[in-house]
């Protein structure tokens, strides 16, 4: 039989999520702060994609977060 959660352990996951939601914001805004060619040069990996296609999807993804920040103000 399982019990409800208590509320600490409610409180403890809430702080885990948000603690994750900074780790990925800074490392988001750290990879921003690289010029697309030096973001692709940390993110390679052997067998993964190839340099062009990082900088090429890092270019994209930059574009689209632009655009949907410039579509909500």
């Amino acid at each position: 039989m399982t019990t409800a959660p208590d509320l600490t352990t409610a409180r403890d996951r809430a702080a885990a999520f948000t603690a994750a939601a900074r780790a990925w914001r800074h490392g988001l805004d750290a990879m921003d702060r690289m010029s697309p060619a030096a973001a692709a040069r940390a993110c390679f990996q052997p067998g993964g994609p190839s340099l062009a296609e990082l900088e090429s999807r890092i270019r994209a993804d930059r574009a689209a977060r632009t655009r949907r920040h410039r579509a909500a103000a």
